[in-house]
């Protein structure tokens, strides 16, 4: 028997925390100096209705205190644990935690426990986790990590915003280029390489976008059919309804999981976000 912990950045669905028995660590959300955490004091849609009349959210990551008592828990009862983290390189919450291991892990020297930066964000951290705790029904824990490990940057994250505005708000693109690209309905396509945020291309145009995505995920049809896909929105769920109509005249996926983009992430990308994950080697 082992322990399955990860944070709110995984975007699952509240029935798959509870199918698989996940525990959540949530990223925390500022708006208008005050702190909330996500899924717990906050739910996304008020972060993203506060986005709509102009308000710019600020995050940070999960305070040292909270991983702390979350170890410890599982800690004083010997119950082995694995920490499945968000992306490392877009937060320092996987720094954290390591840093709160390997101070725990003097205090208790035979504890068994593992830490892993999945690399991944949104649903791709969400289909990770996902993967892992289906695995680890069947396996024992050293398997399982193994496993973790091996699926590694085998994810692929595709996203865009329904407008550059709040990249812009956050320093991701400039002023003049978010002028420009929502004058011009230009939309950023972007994917997450080694945990990074990097742009693929630049498409005018949301329906052009929608058959992009597509076109970009039949080049892994292969890997697709039979296997989860997970499709995240700003608070635009009619948007991942069209998407998924898509994604379903052209392949035959096991599942597709919809659900809204959790606070952390919706805080830097604001209302109308699209977001799709699915293994890709």
């Amino acid at each position: 028997m082992f322990k399955i912990i990860t944070d709110t950045g995984a975007d699952l669905t509240q029935d798959q925390i509870v199918e698989y028995g996940l525990e959540m660590l949530p990223l925390g959300v500022i708006i208008d100096n005050e702190e909330f955490l996500d899924g717990e004091t906050i739910q996304p849609k008020e972060v993203y209705d506060a986005m709509r009349v102009g308000k710019t959210p600020k995050t940070f990551q999960i305070e040292a205190a909270r991983i702390e008592h979350c170890f410890r828990q599982h800690l004083e009862s010997e119950i082995p644990f694995l920490y499945l983290a968000f992306s490392g390189e877009l937060s320092g919450t996987y720094q954290t935690a390591v840093m709160v291991g390997n101070l725990l892990k003097e205090e208790y020297p035979n504890s068994t426990f593992h830490i892993l930066d999945t690399r991944t964000a949104s649903v791709g951290q969400g289909l990770f986790v996902r993967t892992i705790a289906e695995y680890g029904q069947d396996h024992s824990y050293e398997e399982t990590i193994a496993y973790a490990e091996s699926i590694i940057g085998k994810i692929r994250h595709l996203f865009t915003v329904e407008s550059l505005e709040y990249l812009m708000r956050g320093g991701r693109v400039s002023r003049a280029s978010a002028f420009i690209g929502d004058l011009l309905t230009i939309l950023p396509l972007l994917t997450v390489r080694d945990g990074k945020l990097v742009p693929i291309e630049k498409i005018r145009g949301h329906k052009k976008m929608m058959r992009r995505i597509v076109e970009w995920m039949t080049e892994s049809k292969p890997l697709i059919e039979g296997h989860h896909i997970f499709i995240g929105h700003g608070d635009d769920p009619a948007k991942a309804d069209q998407l998924e109509a898509l994604l379903l005249e052209q392949m035959n996926p096991a599942s597709v999981t919809k659900t809204i983009v959790g606070s952390a992430i919706g805080a830097h990308t604001g209302p109308g976000l699209l977001v799709v994950s699915y293994f890709e080697a």
